[in-house]
């Protein structure tokens, strides 16, 4: 499996789903690639990685695209980072990795869950159109996602 660099352009193929990707959860070989991918993605990024952590990945044509990171606590889940790599973006695998790590966290019990993103991110459309409410503290907005009975 290889992580696609940033400025290489592929063309549009068919694939799983829209966009061509298909979402799974990383496996334990692929977390350096993934760890890579935040690293381009958001290069000034303090994120911690946790042992219980979980990560998702968009695989795409033997790629890895993208990558969702979140945790659950309880009956929360908290969104740490979420990314697509920028060739791929505007084809659904943000939505889809996001809506993958909601499902996935409230089949395991997560009545909750949130994600904080500065305020001018374009990003915010996607987490409001997925269901998710701002609570503004700043430049950053704290974004909560209910789930629904």
């Amino acid at each position: 499996m290889e992580l696609a660099q940033q400025t290489q352009s592929q063309p549009e193929q068919a694939g799983a789903f829209q966009g061509g990707a298909v979402v799974r959860p990383a496996k334990k070989a692929e977390m350096e690639q993934v760890r890579q991918m935040i690293q381009i993605l958001f290069p000034r990024a303090r994120s911690k990685i946790l042992p219980q952590d979980r990560f998702l990945v968009a695989e795409r044509s033997g790629v890895l695209v993208g990558f969702c990171h979140y945790r659950l606590r309880r009956r929360h889940c908290y969104i740490a980072g979420l990314g697509v790599l920028a060739q791929y973006r505007n084809r659904g695998i943000g939505s889809r990795l996001l809506a993958e790590a909601v499902y996935r966290a409230e089949k395991s019990g997560a009545l909750e869950t949130r994600l904080k993103v500065r305020a001018l991110n374009t990003a915010t459309k996607l987490y409001l159109r997925m269901g998710f409410f701002e609570k503004r503290c700043g430049d950053v907005l704290l974004l909560v996602r209910k789930r629904e009975n």
